[in-house]
């Protein structure tokens, strides 16, 4: 007997893979699921690959603020028809404006998760529509609570979002391998996400063309991740000029190759964590230094904030890589944190029940 209706909606290809474990687990626990993302970048394959059937409603806007005004209009219209027929109880997402709006106007509860309070156009959005908001311990209070209507519930957790994957994705060697690549002879590489509003007035120092040509040069690999139409055009102009770049598309398997990597770069963040918690050494050139990574850093994890090009270079090339085993690594993680998945799961108990 299904036991409530649970819509989950995902914006990014991050969200995608930690709601689609949520929903995974919801499924086998009988309840019944609704999975919609838009259409941006890994967002749609994320979900996929893990075999869900997402509806895909809306997609990402890249251009004035009028225009993603006008997008997430489009997108509430699009989410409200599929919504009203499924009518779920529950709406489980990050900070999310479209979904938060739908699932308050017609007075479904909303759960949702962010690591993000940087983010604040889409806190400042969705948040104050939240009824519970489940966030890592790592987070000051305040720079949540900011954001809540003051009857929501905050719920606090030991850890980060990215172990919700991470206990339970084992790395695959042969996915490695079918890359053409040898473990710790390749740096995954994913450049920032620059079109965002977090990222909006902030220049990044970090050249990324330099920083291919430098590794190229020293013989590793480059498995390039991009976001946005120009960072795949950018990877096939640097492959034409003979650097060692692999572009991925479609979809990935991010706990495989950071894994088995010498070193993960990003110009986010969550790339960089999965990576430290795996033992691999993280790199964010993100222009802030967040709480989320202060907190893994704190943990003895190898996650460094490093914004020059040069800087990065020369903390891949000192660093070692480092052979690991597996079960140790999951044992620590478990020793070291709380289980995402199982808090999120008690929450949408307390709330359906």
């Amino acid at each position: 007997m299904s036991k409530a209706r649970v819509w989950l909606d995902s914006l990014t290809s991050k969200q995608s893979t930690l709601l689609g474990y949520i929903a995974l687990e919801l499924l086998r626990r009988g309840y019944e699921v609704l999975t919609t993302c838009r259409d941006y970048e890994f967002t749609v394959g994320a979900l996929k690959r893990l075999g869900l059937a997402p509806y895909v409603l809306g997609r990402y806007v890249i251009g004035t603020p009028y225009d993603k005004v006008l997008g997430d209009a489009d997108r509430i219209f699009a989410l409200t028809t599929v919504v009203e027929k499924f009518k779920p109880q529950v709406l489980i997402a990050y900070p999310n404006p479209p979904a938060a709006r739908l699932a308050f106007g017609v007075g479904i509860k909303y759960v949702a998760l962010t690591d993000s309070p940087h983010a604040v156009i889409p806190s400042r959005l969705a948040l104050p529509l939240a009824d519970v908001v489940i966030v890592s311990s790592c987070i000051p209070e305040e720079d949540i609570r900011k954001y809540l209507y003051p009857e929501a519930k905050l719920v606090f957790y030991e850890g980060v979002d990215e172990l919700t994957w991470i206990l339970r994705a084992k790395p695959n060697l042969e996915y490695v391998k079918s890359l053409n690549v040898d473990p710790g002879n390749y740096v995954v590489l994913r450049p920032h996400e620059h079109h965002a509003t977090y990222y909006r007035g902030v220049e990044s120092s970090v050249d990324v063309i330099e920083l291919c040509r430098k590794l190229s040069k020293e013989g590793y690999d480059i498995i390039y991740i991009p976001r946005y139409p120009e960072h795949i055009e950018l990877a096939l102009k640097l492959r034409k000029s003979g650097i060692n770049i692999k572009l991925i598309e479609g979809m990935y398997d991010g706990v495989s190759l950071a894994f088995y990597a010498k070193a993960v770069i990003t110009g986010g963040a969550s790339l960089a964590r999965e990576a430290a918690l795996l033992n691999t050494l993280g790199i964010t050139y993100y222009p802030k230094d967040l709480h989320v990574d202060q907190c893994i850093n704190r943990k003895g994890y190898p996650l460094k904030r490093i914004t020059d090009t040069d800087g990065i270079v020369d903390t891949v090339l000192k660093t070692a890589y480092v052979h690991k085993d597996y079960e140790s690594l999951i044992n620590r993680l478990k020793t070291d944190f709380n289980d995402p998945l199982e808090v999120v799961i008690k929450t949408l108990d307390e709330v359906v029940g």
